[in-house]
């Protein structure tokens, strides 16, 4: 046998069990490496080998989404010191800002990110006619979808009255990203379209129930919920009803199915003001509330679990205080039993809510950001 294939196939082994930021320092070693490292049959086979890990935090970093003064998307990936990785600027979102004449901090509010799944994460804002944009922040790589066609079925005037959402999910199996985009209209009957987005085909298709292409009635959905799991089968909103009922809609990848569950007793939480709800899993999830809306100190945890297409309250628990600083909100969900808190300050406060204490703070240079939760991965946008 030749000795350098066997090496060749030695170094390869070892190289799939190494985690994404380890690879990222290898092509470093030497250009053969690095060859390797790039090289598509070698990047496929560390997708596959890591799908579904969520043993090992190796790859994983918290990131902050923002927009610089010339409108050039910025995302910041900290674990201990702060490291910034600016995008290339897309020049469909630039013209969008140019058009809106949306500065950066307006900007950025309007932004809404989903994901990420497998590494992969969804930019987009609320107008049917924006961009849409998928990104890997670890690469450093963007790209923007095509224009959904169904948009523009609506009435022109009747635009600005939808509700625009967008979901992500990475299918291990045929190594190929999915983007679900629900339009939900409002004020002029309650009533939810879907379209399915594949990299693949490059292209979109609407989805039908009984042949209609409104797949649910009575429903107006608004914004994400965050999940915990990062390549989860399923996307989380919040919505509600003609009858201002809040429920939460799943939509379920594998299957292409809706899920509507109803939020029993939903003032028990509502009666502590501020609430964010984020997604446990498939089938449960966490809601965190403040305990006083101006001042609050203590935070309230409420777990949720789904029965029979009925969301019930499982539990509650307080944690805090938080070493002197005052909470405002909640803003991302970690795998290992963290969440990362806003304070007063600016600050973020990274909190271990199964254990009651404070594992880092980080401060931050700006008011408006997004954060989540990201692990890398070398799946293209």
């Amino acid at each position: 046998m030749d000795s350098n294939l066997l090496n060749h196939d030695i170094v390869t082994e070892i190289l799939l069990h190494c985690p994404f930021t380890s690879l990222l320092r290898f092509r470093s070693v030497c250009k053969s490496w690095r060859d390797h490292i790039d090289s598509k049959p070698f990047r496929k086979s560390h997708i596959q080998h890591h799908a579904g890990d969520s043993d090992s935090d190796d790859d994983t970093l918290l990131v902050q989404f923002s927009l610089r003064e010339d409108g050039v998307p910025e995302l910041s990936m900290f674990n201990g010191k702060l490291h910034n990785n600016s995008l290339p600027a897309s020049q469909e979102i630039l013209d969008y800002h140019l058009k809106l004449g949306l500065d950066p901090t307006d900007a950025v509010q309007r932004a809404v990110i989903t994901g990420p799944s497998n590494g992969l994460i969804c930019i987009y804002y609320r107008a049917t006619d924006a961009p849409i944009a998928i990104c890997n922040p670890s690469l450093g790589l963007i790209t923007i979808l095509p224009p959904n066609p169904i948009s523009m079925l609506f009435e022109p005037n009747h635009r600005h009255r939808l509700c625009n959402n967008h979901g992500i999910w990475f299918d291990e199996v045929a190594q190929d990203y999915v983007v679900v985009q629900l339009f939900s209209c409002y004020k002029i009957g309650y009533y939810l379209h879907a379209s399915v987005y594949s990299k693949a085909t490059n292209s979109w298709r609407g989805l039908t129930v009984g042949g209609s292409d409104i797949i649910a009635h009575d429903l107006c959905v608004v914004s994400p919920i965050n999940s915990q799991c990062k390549n989860g089968s399923f996307s989380h909103w919040i919505a509600f009803d003609k009858d201002d009922n809040d429920v939460i809609v799943s939509f379920d990848f594998r299957n292409e199915g809706l899920r509507i569950l109803e939020m029993a007793d939903v003032e028990i939480v509502k009666r502590y003001g501020y609430m964010k709800i984020f997604a446990e899993g498939d089938d449960s999830f966490l809601v965190f509330s403040a305990g006083d809306q101006e001042d609050p100190k203590w935070l309230n945890i409420f777990w949720l679990r789904v029965e029979e297409n009925r969301l019930q309250w499982d539990r509650m628990k307080r944690i805090g205080p938080f070493d002197g600083l005052v909470i405002t909100k909640a803003l991302a969900l970690c795998e290992m039993g963290c969440v990362v808190l806003k304070a007063k300050t600016g600050c973020l406060v990274l909190y271990d809510y199964c254990n009651n204490k404070c594992v880092k703070c980080f401060e931050m240079k700006t008011k408006k950001l997004k954060i989540f939760e990201h692990r890398g991965s070398f799946v293209l946008p």
